[in-house]
């Protein structure tokens, strides 16, 4: 994989409820990129560097190149 910043970061809080836990996107992503209430965004649980980092996609896009197989609803398992 080939990472790249660009520069920006924001800090988020992990909210929870009962069985549920999610984070908010700030206002300047959420603009910037056009998104709106409804879209589907494709996150994917990854390492970098040994750590383990949450890779979101904004465009409405998932990663190529991968099979995707639906685990249940809202959750996937990829495999090469």
């Amino acid at each position: 994989m080939n990472l790249e910043f660009q520069g920006l970061g924001w800090i988020v809080k992990l909210q929870g409820r009962r069985n549920n836990h999610s984070i908010s996107l700030a206002k300047e992503l959420v603009l910037g990129n056009g998104l709106y209430k409804g879209d589907e965004l494709f996150y994917y649980l990854t390492k970098v560097n040994g750590r383990t980092a949450a890779l979101v996609f904004l465009d409405g896009k998932g990663v190529e190149n991968y099979q995707v197989i639906p685990i249940r609803k809202g959750k996937i398992l990829l495999k090469n």
